[in-house]
């Protein structure tokens, strides 16, 4: 009978404990603010804590607050006990969006937040430039003072995925000269190795074919339209003969360079023709560029098994 008691006892203990649960998420403030939370979230509603940092060059911030139902509030110190931010956000399960907010301003930036497993935490922190490798041997850092100005500042690296251990980037760049010369260049690097990731590689030998035929069909209408923007005269001008003129418009087959340009954002994978026809500056205002959009989920379809940009969110 003691023992029925003490038992009966302990399982009351224990349910009356609070269990809380360590979760990591990754995500974004502002929208392009890539960040690493960990959370210890309770199972029922009170007061629970966690620590976040911004994954380029952010230190360890103390998060204290509240959840209720799916509301959380968490209120974010700094080193003096001074609350500096304020995130209110839902937990959707999978996902916790809302915003943050500084103290007293009416200022709201969004949060968006996915869960990850912690053995990512590895590769979140985003390298420095000078250690990001590209295709061709140089650095990240090295191209970005390629593309600097005499006497100017490098372009600003913006980050427009920073999930798992993917990091996809673009700067732009402008060069004034007898022409004015302006572009975005885009990277995306695998930071278990900080290399440069090739699309092309990551592809299924077996299913490039069928994605170069979607691409073929999408640039075919695409060039239709273009088309229309100009006369065939002025198109005949451009090009300097009817013949080249006419077979410039006809696609015969989809090179592999056309899928040398990428970059990852928002759960889409993003494949950018730039300056289709190659046309110099006096007449870049007549030449061809575009962006073909594809779900992660799509992408998945083509990739080859063991793809560094298998299973994105």
């Amino acid at each position: 009978m003691k023992k029925k008691t003490l038992l009966l006892g302990c399982l009351f203990i224990l349910g009356c404990l609070k269990v809380s649960v360590a979760q990591s998420y990754e995500g974004y403030i502002a929208g392009n603010l890539p960040v690493w939370v960990e959370l210890n979230i309770p199972s029922t509603d009170g007061p629970f804590s966690g620590t976040y940092f911004y994954k380029k060059d952010g230190g360890i911030i103390p998060l204290s607050g509240t959840v209720k139902a799916k509301q959380i509030i968490l209120n974010e110190m700094n080193k003096d006990g001074i609350c500096t931010g304020i995130f209110n956000c839902t937990n959707f399960g999978d996902s916790i969006t809302g915003n943050w907010n500084k103290p007293n301003s009416t200022k709201f930036s969004s949060v968006k937040l996915y869960k990850t497993d912690v053995s990512f935490k590895t590769y979140a922190r985003i390298p420095d430039a000078a250690r990001l490798i590209l295709s061709n041997g140089k650095t990240l850092n090295d191209e970005l003072a390629e593309y600097t100005n005499e006497g100017g500042k490098k372009p600003k690296l913006v980050f427009l995925l920073a999930e798992k251990n993917i990091l996809s980037t673009s700067f732009e760049w402008e060069y004034m000269g007898p022409y004015l010369s302006a572009g975005k260049v885009y990277h995306t690097f695998d930071l278990t190795k900080n290399k440069e990731i090739s699309l092309l590689n990551e592809i299924d030998p077996s299913k490039l074919p069928a994605l170069k035929s979607k691409m073929k069909i999408l640039i075919g209408q695409k060039l239709d339209e273009h088309k229309k923007t100009y006369s065939e005269s002025e198109w005949i001008d451009a090009f300097g003969d009817k013949e080249t003129y006419e077979k410039s418009f006809k696609l015969s087959e989809v090179k592999d360079s056309l899928l040398g340009n990428f970059y990852l954002r928002s759960g889409m994978l993003n494949i950018v023709v730039d300056d289709y026809f190659a046309f110099p500056h006096v007449i870049q205002v007549m030449d061809f560029s575009f962006t073909w959009k594809l779900s992660f989920r799509e992408m998945d379809l083509y990739l080859k098994d063991g793809s560094v940009l298998n299973n994105l969110k």
